[in-house]
């Protein structure tokens, strides 16, 4: 059964977060990921627990997962999940053991539902060994998504039209979005983020026709681009320009997310000095109030064919370059 974090739970934390699986990208690639931080700090803050605690009714086997969120958003982000490593015949670590990872699921799908969330959200690699998992556990594939990485200077670019965002913006990018967001995205995706890291806008003849959102992390820049398909400025041109507000580096690479139904972005961010970094599924799960049993799975939607897939699922939490970053 699943249950929130305690403190005498630092110890399991601590010891199965080395074995994690992260499956919110943004966040492990900008940050190095620390979830015995973020288990007591969300603990002690106002108690909104990020952390669940799991142990089978046998007590012989046992793991943690933790959500994330935005306020106001109906939909949480599997941020990870870490169990006591299986052993194989072998004798070598499995990297899942279902026996473990699906009742955990469903009892952290029915504490969402009761947090009032409606959707769980997941990043997973598109070869790895989770997708096949978390598809039995009731997730559908809702896209796909390619991350670029860029870790060299690139050319200078400058854009006199490209301003930051304003709060007298946020209808044009509103519009920006219905236009280029799928309906079934946006249903679980809702909303630009426009309250975290620094947005500029980029306008022709008066109309909005882009949208760069820029984050800085304490370990890598994340960049994510809505480009309408008839602005005038060549793509690459944005790009590059964006960059500049965040210029790239080797000890400081900048990541881009390109979902596929705008793949037609991926050939100017190679122009621009992006190169692939790897391929996932992003994941839904539809949360009935209080459910515990698995939903059926469901066929995914919207998958497009582009970058074939690499390794870009991040597991572990073993780095120790002195950052401790929630």
């Amino acid at each position: 059964m699943i249950r929130p974090f305690q403190l005498r739970d630092l110890a399991l934390v601590h010891r199965l977060g080395e074995q994690g699986v992260v499956f919110q990208t943004q966040a492990a690639l900008t940050n190095i990921p620390h979830p015995v931080r973020r288990a007591v700090v969300h603990m002690l803050v106002g108690g909104r627990h990020s952390t669940y605690v799991w142990k089978s009714e046998q007590r012989n086997a046992a793991g943690f997962a933790q959500l994330s969120w935005q306020d106001g958003n109906g939909s949480a982000h599997l941020a990870c999940v870490a169990t006591e490593p299986s052993v194989s015949e072998q004798d070598e670590p499995a990297t899942i053991d279902e026996e473990v990872w699906l009742p955990l699921l469903d009892d952290l799908t029915a504490e969402a539902g009761r947090r009032g969330f409606h959707n769980l959200i997941a990043e997973a690699a598109e070869d790895g060994p989770e997708l096949p998992v978390l598809r039995r556990a009731g997730f559908a594939v809702y896209t796909r998504q390619d991350i670029w990485i860029c870790d060299r200077p690139v050319d200078n670019v400058s854009l006199t039209n490209m301003m930051p965002r304003q709060a007298v913006d946020d209808w044009d990018i509103s519009v920006l979005y219905s236009n280029i967001i799928p309906g079934l995205i946006q249903s679980v995706e809702p909303n630009p983020p426009l309250d975290v890291g620094r947005n500029w806008i980029l306008r022709e003849n008066g109309e909005l026709v882009a949208l760069i959102h820029n984050f800085d992390g304490p370990v890598a820049g994340w960049m994510r681009l809505l480009i309408h398909p008839n602005a005038q400025t060549k793509p690459k041109v944005i790009i590059s320009a964006a960059l500049q507000q965040n210029p790239p580096s080797s000890e400081h690479p900048v990541y881009c997310c390109v979902r596929r139904y705008q793949s037609w972005l991926q050939s100017s961010l190679k122009k621009a000095g992006f190169r692939p970094w790897g391929s996932q599924a992003v994941l839904v799960k539809h949360i009935a109030l209080h459910a515990r049993s698995r939903a059926p799975v469901s066929k995914g939607v919207l998958e497009a064919q582009t970058v074939p897939g690499t390794l870009p699922s991040i597991q572990g939490f073993s780095h120790t370059n002195g950052h401790d970053n929630l």
